[in-house]
């Protein structure tokens, strides 16, 4: 590693995300400072570690916090933001010997906490590696001496300023007057300006440093073959039952539901699809562990293992099927929410997930939990390009012509559904369409001014919402 080149690199990229951050990130509205708050991020990374192949978590990190200044879906936009901020931790595997193409799930959960500890704590080992390749002068020492001073005075100033201005009126006014006017500013400026700079010189160093040799994080305890084999048998005739039982309640439809369970076949599925939903997911970890639980195991041990993985694999692959069938039902009765769509993205990622075991872990083969991680990218990225506020908004008012639609859901909805809702306002029920313009023109006519915050999906509610006059709508206004 050049000492020289990357320290020069660190240090100036730090200063650089701590002036540029502090100004975007003071915006009173997030929206495209975070794209490029996170594209200076990355610019770092690239050139600290100067290599391209290993550029591609940055830049996944850079589109999902860019979609900051496309939606306007605040679910959807926590989601993305966490996202670009795991994506942004995955490089620093390298630096504890762990490839990430190899890295097991347990790895990738703890990127981001070891992240954390890099931008918390990793500006100490870069200032003892810089420290330790120069030669200690008599001005370096005099410096560090002032510092250590200056940091000493701050306690008994603050001390003995508070005493003063608590026994003096006019001087405890000049000191509020100060700090609220003048120095109170600066020095919040200062605060965010240190913090951010000292963060990204601990998480760059993290990235230019030599990996060290690979060592197991978590290591699975080996319980034997018979031992994995019963729970995961039980679990698949379990499985097969439930999956009978939904063969017989598909074919007999709504009369057989309606004499077996007194429900209607709209309320069957409304009840039953998050369960679905959890069971799948638990079946994941059940079936990524189970061959390091097994533990070494002869060849027939092993190709009944692999057996029952398939058929837990196809089984549970059934019972999302039997979810998307109950989500189908529910959805066309009583219409799309976020959590319906969101819940179905899941859904899909686990689809995805499952099939990549089939390819990894019951064959043997690593990269299972790295191709998870794929499948939850494209999967999170597929959902931000369906613009799910959107298409609720669409389908609601389309597909739900006729029936009681819920108007007070539409309103809540962001920014996204505002040019949906304005072009199909004649489907919202005449008697609540003054609601819902009054609403929608409320949260959406006020223009922010500052250009950090701007959002493509605020811009356009804005004006969709300018042309949906109060006067047309609302009959009170009429007369």
């Amino acid at each position: 590693m050049n000492t020289s080149r990357t320290s020069v690199v660190i240090l100036s990229s730090a200063i650089a995300i701590g002036l540029l951050g502090d100004q975007l990130l003071r915006a009173p509205q997030w929206g495209l400072n975070v794209g490029l708050a996170a594209g200076l991020l990355a610019a770092a990374g690239v050139a600290t570690s100067r290599e391209a192949r290993r550029s591609w978590p940055w830049l996944g990190s850079v589109f999902f916090a860019t979609l900051w200044a496309i939606r306007d879906a605040q679910p959807l936009l926590a989601v993305d933001l966490l996202a670009a901020l795991s994506l942004a931790s995955l490089p620093l595997l390298r630096e504890s010997g762990v490839a990430l193409p190899g890295a097991g799930v347990v790895e990738l959960a703890l990127a981001p906490l070891r992240a954390a500890l890099a931008a918390g704590m990793g500006t100490v080992g870069f200032g003892q590696y810089l420290r330790s390749g120069m030669e200690p002068r008599p001005a370096a020492r005099r410096s560090q001496a002032v510092a250590v001073g200056a940091l000493l005075a701050v306690p008994l100033l603050l001390l003995f300023g508070s005493l003063f201005a608590a026994a003096d009126p006019v001087f405890g006014a000049a000191v509020s007057s100060f700090f609220d006017g003048t120095l109170g500013p600066l020095v919040s400026h200062a605060i965010s300006v240190a913090a951010l700079a000292w963060a990204s010189a601990g998480y760059l160093w993290h990235v230019a440093k030599p990996p060290r040799a690979a060592r197991p994080v978590v290591t699975v305890p080996a319980v034997g073959g018979l031992q994995v084999l019963t729970p995961i048998l039980a679990t698949v005739v379990l499985f097969a039952l439930f999956i009978g039982v939904q063969v017989t309640t598909l074919f007999g439809g709504p009369a057989l539901v309606q004499t077996t369970t007194g429900l209607t076949f709209a309320q069957y599925a409304r009840g039953g699809f998050f369960q679905l939903l959890f069971a799948s997911a638990l079946v994941l970890p059940l079936v990524y562990f189970a061959p390091a639980a097994a533990g070494p195991v002869d060849a027939t041990t092993a190709a009944r293992l692999r057996a029952l993985l398939w058929g837990q694999l196809g089984l549970t692959g059934l019972v999302l099927v039997s979810a998307m069938w109950r989500m189908g039902l529910y959805v066309g009765v009583y219409g799309l929410t976020e959590d319906r769509v969101n819940g179905t993205a899941v859904m899909v990622w686990i689809a995805a997930t499952l099939a990549v075991f089939a390819f990894t872990v019951v064959r043997g083969r690593p990269g299972a939990a790295f191709g998870s991680l794929v499948a939850a990218v494209i999967a999170l990225a597929s959902l931000n390009l369906v613009n799910p506020e959107a298409t609720i908004a669409r389908y609601n008012l389309t597909h739900q012509a006729g029936r009681e639609v819920d108007v007070s859901h539409l309103a809540r909805l962001g920014g996204d559904a505002v040019p949906v809702l304005a072009a199909r306002i004649t489907l919202v029920p005449e008697a609540e369409r003054c609601r819902l313009v009054a609403e929608v023109r409320r949260r959406y006519l006020p223009v922010a001014g500052d250009w950090r915050g701007w959002n493509l999906a605020r811009a356009r509610a804005h004006e969709a919402a300018t042309r949906l006059r109060a006067t047309e709508w609302c009959g009170a206004a009429k007369t």
